[in-house]
């Protein structure tokens, strides 16, 4: 105990758990695009002059102590207990994790019931917060969180936070009407990578196989275009019976069709290597923030395909690809296009990578970063502990 109590105070610590999945070699599932955004950023931040240190599920024997001048913290994953002294353990832990790195600022990446407790102990502990929303349903929640009592502790963590950072103009409005907060813009960071070279030569889909990323709306893609071929990468995250329906409707849909590979989870350096081959990185999401899958796509030239979301509007406003508006129809037509020009597309790759260099370069995210974690970020839009969050859901 004597090494926790001496630990050096950090200048950020990141409370992103499943970031441990990235670094453990004995992890079973890949991360998601939050958990790699937010350990590109923590390395850039170092490089930058700053103490950071990311606080992940694991145990120190089976992760790293430093990633790249990155301090690891760990706890205890997290286990779902129905009975009130879970929640009461699961608490202990997430403050007991912030003690163990101490601070200047916390910041909290994507909505969730951890929000209010980091709040809680970061306000005791006279510590800035920062939200760091990952996705648009972060501003209507229920979507995800339907237990009042959840949704309370988590517009209690929104509203004790002393920044909000989103990441696309759509997401600055939505935090305005929801919770009357005015947050700072910046954008994910990603850096240009190589170019891809040789014809592509499939679509590519990698993302958990819950309902509203709208798996299934690829295979019937794939069933539209028997000419094309397809790779899907799902990782299954069943956390109910739908979810498990889904994912057995996902394995007897791919059977089914001789132009798909459902292919299992895989490292993200795996992934990057599809992704370079690829005609298109494809979202069928009804919701999201900024894909990571679509800034890799981006980085490396291969244009987007979304099916019912342009994350901040930025697939038409730049030419990064294809939107289908949310119809079906649509998005078989722009699909078959893509196909058949896909070895001539000079200038659209060349856009992909010109707006991932002028929008999301490391360095470029970083300084805007370093302005919110700086001695010079001063003062907060709260509101009083007496005004409300919004809390309701849209029907």
């Amino acid at each position: 105990m004597r090494r926790e109590r001496t630990a050096r105070r950090h200048d950020v610590v990141f409370y992103t758990p499943w970031v441990g999945s990235i670094l453990s070699t004995t992890a079973s599932l890949p991360p998601g695009g939050a958990e790699t955004q937010v350990l590109a950023l923590a390395k850039v931040l170092v490089r930058h002059g700053l103490s950071v240190a990311i606080i992940v599920y694991g145990r120190a024997d089976e992760l790293p102590k430093i990633v790249d001048g990155v301090s690891i913290v760990t706890r205890p994953h997290y286990r779902k207990r129905s009975r009130l002294i879970g929640k009461f353990l699961e608490t202990f832990q997430i403050w007991r994790a912030l003690w163990r790195a101490p601070s200047r600022t916390v910041v909290k990446r994507g909505a969730g019931i951890d929000l209010g407790l980091i709040a809680v102990y970061a306000r005791m502990a006279g510590r800035r917060l920062v939200f760091s929303s990952a996705n648009v349903v972060d501003f209507d929640y229920c979507k995800l969180m339907p237990r009042h009592r959840d949704l309370l502790i988590y517009s209690l963590g929104v509203r004790l936070a002393n920044c909000i950072v989103v990441q696309t103009e759509e997401q600055i409005e939505l935090c305005k009407a929801k919770f009357g907060r005015h947050p700072t813009l910046i954008k994910s960071i990603s850096a240009t990578a190589e170019p891809q070279r040789g014809m592509p030569e499939a679509f590519i889909w990698v993302g958990r196989l819950v309902s509203y990323k709208r798996p299934l709306e690829y295979l019937a893609l794939a069933r539209a275009l028997p000419e094309a071929r397809f790779w899907m990468i799902g990782v299954p995250t069943p956390s109910d019976e739908h979810d498990k329906r889904l994912v057995d409707a996902v394995i007897a849909g791919a059977e089914e069709l001789s132009n798909v590979e459902l292919l299992p989870p895989r490292s993200h350096s795996e992934i990057e290597a599809l992704m370079s081959r690829a005609v298109a990185s494809v979202n069928t999401a009804d919701f999201e923030g900024m894909p990571n899958v679509l800034l890799e796509a981006w980085s490396r030239g291969v244009p987007a395909l979304a099916l019912n979301h342009d994350p901040g509007g930025v697939i038409g406003r730049y030419g990064l690809g294809s939107f289908a508006g949310g119809s079906h129809r649509a998005f078989v037509a722009l699909a078959r296009e893509q196909w058949q020009t896909r070895n001539d597309r000079r200038d659209l790759s060349e856009r992909c990578r010109s707006y991932i260099a002028a929008h999301h370069a490391p360095d470029m995210i970083a300084v805007r970063w370093l302005d919110i974690l700086s001695d010079r970020a001063v003062g907060d839009d709260r509101p009083s502990l007496g005004e409300g969050v919004e809390l309701t859901c849209a029907e």
